[in-house]
């Protein structure tokens, strides 16, 4: 295996950062206080992506191996169109009614597959950005899906911010802030150094790493303010 280039040991070392921001909240999780299991469910499937964000850049960014590079880019961003849909289920349960989630979980589910599969399709026959910036970047199918799925996602929760307690709301306002913060980053090609050394990709692995930190923030106080872990 050959050495790796700056940008590609920059976005597998900081793929570390999104592993941890999912077995962290686990690990909060479990010694001071669970979260309801749909959202449990969701930092593991982070914990999880994590793994395939580091094995995309470690593995098969700039020296494939075990994989064609594809299939490394398939799991990574599959994983995280995965998560989103974690996460919107998690909301529809916590907020909307049972007659709601009855058609919008399928829906979800659904859109889900997909997703993953337009993505599978799409990496498979390495196509190109369906949103472009040109010689910046831009995003592909599955990453314009993960957008979307994502966007979906927090609709959901300003929906029904009448209904999470006032302390938790700046949190997701945070949560939101952040994870827009690193959409703009996540515009640029993965090999994208803004001089001297701001390698974009790889502070966006550590923004999203932060945003899903301060996600279980938000959570945690929202559970506690409503009483016992449902």
């Amino acid at each position: 295996m050959d050495t790796l280039p700056n940008f590609g040991l920059a976005n597998t070392i900081t793929g570390f950062a999104t592993l941890f921001a999912g077995l962290l909240p686990l690990a909060f999780c479990y010694l001071v206080d669970r979260h309801p299991p749909r959202w449990m469910f969701v930092y593991w499937l982070i914990a999880v992506t994590g793994v395939f964000t580091i094995t995309l850049h470690g593995f098969g960014e700039t020296n494939p191996m075990i994989f064609e590079r594809w299939v490394w880019a398939f799991l990574d961003t599959g994983s995280n169109i995965v998560v989103a849909w974690g996460v919107v289920l998690a909301v529809l349960a916590d907020f909307y009614t049972k007659e709601m989630q009855h058609w919008a979980r399928p829906t979800a589910t659904v859109g889900m597959l997909i997703g993953v599969a337009w993505h599978f399709y799409d990496r498979m026959t390495a196509g190109g950005y369906l949103v472009s910036f040109g010689s910046w970047g831009g995003f592909k199918p599955g990453q314009s899906w993960l957008i979307s799925f994502s966007l979906a996602a927090t609709i959901l929760f300003y929906l029904k911010r009448k209904s999470i307690p006032r302390k938790a709301v700046p949190l997701l306002m945070l949560v939101t802030g952040i994870f827009l913060a690193g959409l703009l980053m996540a515009t640029a090609r993965n090999e994208t150094i803004v001089f001297p050394f701001l390698s974009l990709h790889a502070l966006w692995h550590v923004t999203g790493a932060f945003g899903f930190i301060a996600l279980w923030a938000f959570n945690d106080v929202r559970f506690r303010a409503a009483g016992p872990t449902p």
